[in-house]
């Protein structure tokens, strides 16, 4: 643990800052498995790059504009808890096809 005294730019006192650094001999972190919604808005953001149909269009199917399906796909934002079901929803629909 690396142990610091800084100024702060709004208080002429300095004060203590601990700095966490990681030893060569440590193991590096375990990867984050992805969540379920990580992967929701994966496979919704890998049916509108595949599908012949506008992002306008299918944002409408969605309930919601252009903008907001491009931020969900850009990960720039998240869907409400209820807009997740909806999408699990669209894709289970979308992807099943026809009835035979």
């Amino acid at each position: 643990m690396l142990k610091m005294r800084i100024a702060s730019a709004d208080s002429a006192r300095p004060r203590n800052v601990e700095i966490g650094l990681r030893s060569l001999d440590q193991q590096k972190p375990t990867p984050v498995q992805e969540s379920d919604e990580d992967q929701l808005l994966r496979e919704l953001t890998r049916f509108v790059e595949d599908s012949d149909q506008s992002i306008p269009r299918l944002a409408t199917l969605l309930g919601v504009s252009d903008v907001v399906l491009s931020m969900w796909m850009a990960r720039t934002t998240k869907p409400t808890p209820t807009k997740f079901l909806e999408i699990r929803k669209f894709l289970r629909e979308s992807c099943s096809g026809p009835p035979r």
